[in-house]
């Protein structure tokens, strides 16, 4: 992945969103973890939010927005470690 360079000396803060897609059968079960602060890597579930009662409208883009400025990671459940 290719990433072009961001201008930082503008004076403007910068919202960078990615879209990942998977190949080669990557199986991650929906789960993939978050860090935003550099303190600890944060499980996350696609659509699925435990602070909140409500249930996700399928396709509902807000749901799957997490502030990453550290890291973002997910594991391929099909291969063994």
């Amino acid at each position: 992945m290719t990433l072009s360079e961001l201008p930082i000396d503008d004076g403007w803060g910068k919202d960078v969103i990615v879209n990942w897609k998977m190949f080669d059968e990557f199986e991650a079960n929906k789960t993939f973890w978050t860090d935003s602060n550099g303190l600890e890597m944060q499980q996350r579930w696609h659509g699925y939010h435990p602070e909140f009662k409500r249930h996700f409208e399928k396709n509902n883009i807000s749901d799957s927005y997490y502030p990453v400025s550290t890291a973002i990671a997910m594991r391929d459940i099909q291969k063994k470690l």
